[in-house]
């Protein structure tokens, strides 16, 4: 089928006032994209700077604000923001009327620059949205946090099979893919989610402190590092608690490994290094055993 056909049938299946975005690779075979149309629900608008001379005043009106606002326009038509750009503080922002009318056009870019900048890592990109409004209405915004929770939630599972090979022993687990689901990339972006994404990050959370717990005995200073890391991830109260007494409680018991090694290179009588790095050793263990309960 050629590229031509497709687009004849995409446009009698589909109104032409809606941005299909349809991958379609010209060659020998033409093909469409397996997850693009796995998305086709979702029937995204692509936001035009033009627009047709029958359109009503009131969008008319719409239109200009939005022309008029540098930081928006360019975030709608390239779903990028440039640096610490914020939008104009317009009271039209929050009109009822004109959420309905942008909803359909910011919801497909804020999505989408939300998810980039969690594959990318991109903690500026997700800073310079955060600062600014959400310009949804109730409906568009469910929808995009739904969408969102989806990506989420794929990352949270990784991590929990993850933590699942970890406690079957995990002879085969390349430690060093952790940072891609619990560095501070990862909870610096999660952090500038809105409130509405705290219950996940709690649950987040939790999922790296078990994490930790299964490495505590196999590399203690990588579970050091991850558990440093998780402190600065926002929870709720008893989230954030448990995080930061995990990570004191490593910290110590990493200190007195550090003085009694330091005793052992200095030191003619090895008698309190020796102490030193049982203490330490018994400190170990009993995290093992209180993570293994």
């Amino acid at each position: 089928m050629t590229y031509p056909v497709i687009r004849f049938v995409l446009l009698y299946l589909f109104p032409p006032f809606t941005y299909l975005k349809i991958k379609v690779y010209c060659s020998r075979t033409s093909y469409v994209s397996r997850k693009l149309l796995s998305s086709i629900y979702l029937l995204p608008m692509k936001y035009e700077q033009s627009w047709a001379a029958n359109i009503s005043e009131q969008e008319k009106a719409f239109r200009t604000f939005i022309g008029n606002d540098p930081a928006l326009s360019y975030f709608l038509e390239t779903g990028s923001m440039r640096k610490n750009a914020k939008f104009s503080k317009e009271e039209m922002y929050k009109d009822p009327a004109f959420l309905a009318f942008i909803s359909p056009y910011f919801q497909e870019v804020y999505v989408k620059a939300i998810l980039r900048a969690f594959d990318l890592k991109d903690t500026n990109l997700m800073s310079d949205v955060a600062v600014n409004p959400i310009l949804l209405d109730d409906a568009h915004k469910t929808q995009a946090f739904d969408q969102i929770r989806t990506y989420l939630g794929e990352m949270k599972m990784k991590l929990v099979s993850f933590n699942n090979k970890l406690q079957l022993g995990g002879g085969s687990i390349d430690i060093s893919n952790l940072p891609e689901y619990t560095g501070i990339m990862v909870i610096a972006n999660l952090n500038y989610l809105p409130f509405e994404f705290q219950d996940f990050r709690s649950e987040y959370g939790k999922e790296i402190f078990k994490v930790v717990r299964w490495l505590v005995s196999r590399d203690f200073a990588t579970a050091l590092n991850i558990a440093t890391d998780l402190r600065q991830l926002k929870c709720d109260a008893q989230t954030t608690y448990d995080n930061d007494a995990l990570y004191q409680t490593l910290e110590k018991a990493s200190q007195k490994a550090s003085a009694a090694q330091g005793a052992t290179g200095g030191s003619g009588s090895n008698s309190g290094a020796i102490w030193g790095i049982i203490g330490a050793i018994l400190i170990i263990i009993k995290l093992i055993l209180m993570f293994s309960r």
